[in-house]
């Protein structure tokens, strides 16, 4: 299956293995990982890898990567993880996924995807990591979702514009 636009493989293995890798220490070895738009398993399946303790769900509307992603799973016997097939169009279709204690997204208009009413986003002592581009980043840290606050960027391998960007829950907002 083609589930990814890179065609060279340097490109590759900078984009979809070192990226989870450069966030891995970001993780500890408990709660539940929600990925966002989880399409080719990337960064979803190497932060459950490096994190087996981790209980991973991988939110994905397509019906074929959800396919696709439950056979990767299942092939690398892989514990502990689900396969949402859903639309996300807003904060409200995360019912029953949030809050969770890590939750990822690539790009795919995830701050849309976190706006709106609802609940927390992240347990206590969580973390939100989007693997965005720059400007993306700038916009999420000048107007974060709701419940959440700016923490930090870090640079990713995959290039100057991509930029990891770092969230944690804003406890004074549920005060």
């Amino acid at each position: 299956m083609n589930l990814t636009g890179l065609k060279d493989e340097s490109a590759i293995i900078r984009r979809h293995f070192l990226e989870p890798i450069v966030a891995s220490d970001l993780l500890g070895d408990e709660g539940r990982l929600v990925d966002l738009g989880s399409g080719n398993g990337f960064p979803a399946i190497p932060l459950k890898v490096l994190h087996p303790g981790l209980e991973l769900i991988m939110v994905e509307s397509s019906e074929r990567k959800s396919a696709f992603l439950l056979a990767v799973a299942r092939e690398l016997g892989l514990r502990g993880v689900r396969v949402e097939t859903r639309r996300l169009a807003g904060r409200r279709d995360l019912e029953g996924l949030i809050p969770c204690r890590y939750l990822t997204f690539r790009g795919v208009r995830g701050a849309e995807l976190l706006a709106g009413e609802g609940g927390p986003l992240l347990d206590e002592g969580g973390k939100a990591l989007f693997f965005v581009a720059r400007d993306e980043a700038e916009a999420i840290r000048t107007d974060p979702p709701a419940g959440l606050r700016w923490a930090t960027t870090r640079s990713l391998p995959s290039g100057p514009r991509s930029v990891l960007a770092i969230l944690e829950p804003d406890l004074s907002a549920s005060r």
